[in-house]
Formats: structure tokens, sequence, C-alpha cells
């Protein structure tokens, strides 16, 4: 689960995170939640790793990250494609 703070809803950010996780296999999830986005991801730790660091810099060109966290979850299987909310 990563959690981003800053500016990051309504500019954009959950669909170019779509776009970041559809390029690297990544599923899961974004949706907006109060004043920050909540990020469900599933896939391989150098994919993970990877797709992190890109929606961290950024999303999209309008958002601006302010802080995030991480915290690992426990797998779930009832993803099958990365979706936002």
């Amino acid at each position: 689960m990563i959690i981003v703070i800053g500016k990051v809803q309504g500019v954009g950010f959950r669909y170019s995170t779509k776009r970041i996780a559809d390029r690297f296999g990544i599923t899961g999830y974004a949706a907006n939640v109060r004043d920050y986005v909540e990020i469900y991801a599933s896939g391989k730790k150098d994919d993970l790793d990877e797709f992190t660091e890109e929606i961290i810099k950024g999303a999209s060109p309008a958002s601006q990250v302010d802080d995030h966290s991480i915290k690992k979850m426990p797998y779930d299987s009832s993803y099958s494609n990365f979706s936002t909310k």
C-alpha cells in the first residue's frame, strides 16, 4: 500500500498511475481518499520498485508529491489488472 500526499487529486494522478502500472505489469488500484491517494500495487519486486519511483516523482505533469509512505501488504490475487477508483 502506498499513500501519496500532495497535489495528487484533480490533476490526473490516478490515471497516470494506471498508465505507469500497465507499463510495469502491476495489478491493483489507485483511489482518492480524503486529501490523499491510496495505491494498492502488486507485482514483481523490481517492477514495484521502478513503479514506485516513477509515481513518487509525479505521475502526471500537474501533480506534486509532497510526502508518501509505503506499507507492505499480503498479496491479493483478486486483481487481474490496475484500475482507478
